[in-house]
C-alpha cells in the first residue's frame, strides 16, 4: 500500500487554514494541483472572519462545509491544526480517508502520541506522515524545510517535491520527526524566551540598541554545529564562572522589574554542569573534542545519579 509508485495528486485536502495551511495551499495551487479542498472552522471575531475569507479567496481553493466533504477521495490530507486539536481532527478524518491516501500531521506532538495516531490512520488503510516543520512559513512559504517519518513519508515526499516543497525523509517510525523537532525546540523556543527577557530588560535600562548591536559579531557568524562545539567545550571548564555572570545578569533583570525566569534557569543549568566537575577531568584545560566532552558529562551524571545525589539540585556556590 505505502510503496506504490508516485503519481500526480488529483486532490489534496487541508483541515485547518492558518498560516501553515495557507502556505501549503499556495504551494499546491502554484504547482497546478487542480483540486485543493479546505475545511476551516469559522472564526468568531469579525477581523478573523475577514482575514480567513481573503486567504481562501486568493488561493482559489474549494471551501468545504464539513471535514468529510474535504477529505473524501483525497490523495493527501494535511491536518494543519494546533497540537491540542490533532487527535480530534485525526478521529474526524479517518472515517473519510480513502485506502492508499496519506495523512500528514505537522503538529508538534510527543512521539508516543504520533505513534497512536499513526495506528489509527493505518486502520483506515492510509499512510500516516509525521511531519516536522523546521522553519517558518512566513519566511519560506511552502518551501519551508520539513522532516517526515512514518509509513506515508516517502509517498508524501514524492507528491510534493515536484511542487517545490522541501521534505527530507528520516528513518524510523512515526514520531521520529517530531522527536527531532521538539528536541530542537529546546534551543529555538528557549532562544525566543531568552531574547524576549533580554530585550525587555535592556530596554528598561535604556541600552537596548547598544545590546542588540553588540551581538552578531564574528563569534556568532558560524555554522550552528561549530557554535555548539565552541560553547560546550568551553563550558567543560568555565561553567561555574559563567553561572556567576548570569547571577549578576539576573539581578539586573530584576532591577528592570522582570522576573529573571530564563536568566536564572540558565545559571542553574550551568551550575548543574559545574557541580559534576568536568573541569577536573580535563585538568582545567579547555578540551578540543566535543564528543569526548559529552561522553564525560554523561559518565559524571550517571555516577552522580548512581550515588544517590542529584546534581540538578546542587546548591549555589
Amino acid at each position: 500500500m505505502h510503496g506504490c509508485p508516485a503519481r500526480a495528486p488529483a486532490r489534496i485536502a487541508l483541515v485547518g487554514y492558518g498560516a501553515l495551511g495557507h502556505a501549503f495551499a499556495t504551494g499546491f495551487r502554484a504547482g497546478r494541483v487542480a483540486d485543493v479542498r479546505v475545511f476551516a472552522r469559522e472564526r468568531s471575531d469579525a477581523a478573523g472572519v475577514a482575514a480567513l475569507r481573503d486567504r481562501l479567496r486568493t488561493t482559489g481553493v474549494h471551501v468545504c462545509a464539513t471535514v468529510a466533504e474535504a477529505v473524501a477521495g483525497a490523495d493527501a490530507v494535511v491536518a494543519a491544526v494546533p497540537a491540542g486539536a490533532a487527535a480530534e481532527v485525526a478521529a474526524a478524518c479517518v472515517p473519510s480517508l480513502r485506502a492508499g491516501a496519506v495523512y500528514i500531521d505537522p503538529s508538534p506532538l510527543h512521539p508516543a502520541d504520533k505513534a497512536r495516531l499513526a495506528a489509527l490512520v493505518d486502520e483506515a488503510g492510509a499512510g500516516y506522515v509525521d511531519l516536522a516543520v523546521l522553519g517558518t512559513v512566513a519566511v519560506s512559504g511552502a518551501a519551508v524545510p520539513c522532516l517526515a517519518a512514518g509509513p506515508g513519508a516517502s509517498r508524501w515526499r514524492e507528491i510534493v517535491t515536484p511542487l517545490g516543497f522541501a521534505v527530507t525523509v528520516v528513518d524510523g517510525p512515526a514520531g521520529r520527526a517530531s522527536l527531532v523537532k521538539l528536541l530542537r525546540s529546546v534551543y529555538t523556543k528557549g532562544r525566543d524566551a531568552l531574547i524576549l527577557e533580554m530585550v525587555l530588560a535592556a530596554r528598561r535600562h535604556g541600552v537596548d540598541d547598544i545590546v542588540l548591536a553588540s551581538i552578531g559579531g564574528p563569534g556568532e557568524q558560524v555554522p550552528f554545529p561549530d557554535l555548539v562545539h565552541r560553547v560546550v567545550t568551553s563550558l567543560a571548564v568555565y561553567a561555574e564562572r559563567r553561572a556567576t555572570e548570569l547571577d549578576a545578569a539576573a539581578e539586573l533583570v530584576e532591577e528592570a522589574r522582570l522576573e529573571p525566569l530564563m536568566t536564572s534557569a540558565g545559571a542553574a543549568r550551568l551550575r548543574w554542569l559545574a557541580a559534576l566537575e568536568p573541569r577536573a577531568e580535563f585538568g582545567g584545560e579547555r578540551p578540543s573534542d566535543l564528543d569526548e566532552v559529552l561522553a564525560v558529562i554523561e559518565a559524571l551524571d550517571a555516577a552522580r545519579s548512581s550515588s544517590g545525589s542529584s546534581a540538578d539540585q546542587a546548591p549555589r556556590g
